[in-house]
């Protein structure tokens, strides 16, 4: 097979890994399908290189392949609400799943061929691109496999750092020790000391509005 990645900026390490798959390396901002089978890389993606050999062997039953973007978003929570509306003139519904072109590997084949160039007509109005990315899918139909979203290392790190601190966050939260504050003469309750504001004020509006 004659295999080969197109990076946008140059990228020292990207020429070496490819160079141990034997695939040649394009600098450019095109999207022409200079070899039978082209990776696209985005600039400041983080690449699992040890995949991307299983990446081009796909290429050889698929037209292209990409990974899942994120797994709770989908076509109805992108974009605009004029976006949407055309993806769904397409697709005919929004509840589907989008896909990282940050690393796209694609088949010189029609089909292929077709894909990208349908999908780079689909974002000349400025549009959301993975929404653009989805209609063209729908409107070229190619053979396409959805990689699992892990293949984009930095998204799946970036996430699970995120649950990370939330994790932290909610643990130092309920690690804070309680405080007693005086919500009215005599009466008293226990809260964060964060929370002492919030707490007075909802017991003066409680107590406002009783009857007297």
């Amino acid at each position: 097979m004659k295999a080969g990645i197109v990076i946008r900026v140059e990228d020292g390490v990207a020429r070496n890994m490819a160079r141990k798959l034997n695939a040649e390396v394009l600098v450019s901002q095109e999207w022409a399908l200079p070899w039978e089978f082209t990776l696209f890389i985005a600039e400041g993606t983080c690449v699992p290189w040890d995949l991307v050999k299983a990446g081009f062997e796909f290429l050889g039953q698929w037209d292209a392949c990409a990974p899942l973007w994120r797994y709770g978003a989908m076509a109805s929570t992108t974009g605009t609400p004029a976006d949407q509306k055309r993806t769904q003139a397409v697709t005919r519904d929004l509840r589907l799943m989008l896909y990282a072109h940050e690393m796209l590997f694609v088949r010189a084949s029609e089909a292929g061929k077709a894909l990208v160039e349908t999908w780079r007509a689909e974002c000349t109005d400025g549009g959301d691109e993975r929404l653009a990315f989805l209609r063209a899918l729908y409107m070229v139909k190619p053979i396409f496999l959805a990689l699992p979203r892990s293949w984009l290392a930095d998204l799946a790190q970036r996430e699970r750092s995120d649950q990370k601190a939330m994790i932290i966050s909610r643990d130092r939260h309920f690690a804070e020790p309680l405080v007693r504050v005086e919500v009215s003469p005599g009466r008293f309750v226990q809260c964060h000391a964060r929370d002492k504001e919030n707490v007075l004020e909802r017991y003066r509006l409680m107590l406002r509005g009783r009857p007297r």
